[in-house]
């Protein structure tokens, strides 16, 4: 049964490669979903100048349309320059999974796409050009906050995964990070938010933390050297977690102000080359092509 699972997507990957001809294109991409298309569609033509057709889902080996990132992983073994697949990294980066461009896999190494939206020089530019509101709300900061709030516990929920351990796991920590606006959150760089976020953090971690053979020194050191570090871990957390309240408060700020949050600021044009995530991105999509051009016949 699993040789004919394999033997079926790697029909399918040779059928995709094939239909570059019938699209007009150099490669056929699968994403994980037709909201990833707009992360990539900035990226791919950026970095390896050529046309792309973006394939959201594909059908499955039981005949089923299918999305999401274990969908594009099956066709791990089948990826050529002309068909290849992107996909968020979700925590399978931090956890060393074999994910290479070598091998066809383009990643976001964030999180997910969202959080390289909420990049937060960027983020604050694009707040302050299109409301005038320089001094109301300063997302670099928040985000700065937002960050040290975090750190600690997201090291001790991975911890947690990597051992097998239920006391902090990601659900728990995903529960923790889902807030939403709430009156006055706006106000004070969004103190009464992140005072929330700290409370519930506390609340979870505070019977396991010292309980469970967590060292944070080590656990910091080691996840610093992927990029991982108390600044930045909000491009690492859950990525649709941290937008959506990113959204929420946002909306509030841009309230009779003329301006979509969500499109015209979050969405804005990404920060290209302007820190170590996104700039791994580029290294890889200039490594795709050396990938073989096409699978072979047998």
């Amino acid at each position: 049964m699993a040789a004919d699972k394999n033997a079926y997507f790697k029909n399918v990957a040779k059928g995709l490669a094939a239909s570059t001809t019938l699209y007009k294109v150099d490669s056929v991409v699968h994403v994980e979903d037709k909201d990833d298309i707009w992360f990539w569609e900035q990226l791919l033509p950026k970095y390896r100048a050529g046309r792309y057709k973006f394939k959201p889902a594909t059908m499955n080996e039981k005949g089923n349309r299918t999305t999401g990132c274990t969908q594009c992983l099956k066709y791990k073994d089948f990826l050529s320059q002309r068909f290849f697949i992107c996909i968020d990294s979700d925590l399978r980066y931090l956890f060393g999974e074999d994910i290479s461009a070598a091998n066809g896999i383009l990643q976001t190494y964030t999180y997910s796409w969202e959080n390289h939206c909420a990049f937060a020089a960027k983020l604050q530019q694009s707040f302050e050009t299109h409301t005038k509101k320089r001094k109301d709300f300063d997302f670099a900061l928040f985000l700065q906050q937002y960050s040290a709030a975090v750190y600690k516990p997201f090291l001790l929920m991975l911890y947690h995964e990597r051992n097998g351990l239920t006391g902090f796991g990601r659900d728990t920590f995903k529960q923790c990070i889902s807030l939403q606006y709430r009156k006055e959150d706006e106000q004070n760089n969004g103190k009464q938010f992140l005072e929330r976020l700290s409370s519930l953090l506390s609340d979870k971690t505070k019977d396991v933390i010292e309980n469970c053979g967590f060292d944070f020194d080590k656990e910091s050191a080691y996840y610093a050297t992927l990029g991982v570090k108390e600044e930045n871990v909000y491009l690492y957390v859950r990525g649709h977690c941290l937008y959506n309240s990113l959204v929420s408060i946002g909306a509030k700020l841009c309230e009779n102000m003329g301006a979509d949050f969500e499109q015209n600021i979050l969405k804005s044009t990404l920060a290209f080359e302007q820190y170590d995530e996104i700039s791994q991105i580029k290294k890889d999509i200039r490594s795709i092509n050396v990938l073989r051009k096409k699978l072979p016949q047998d």
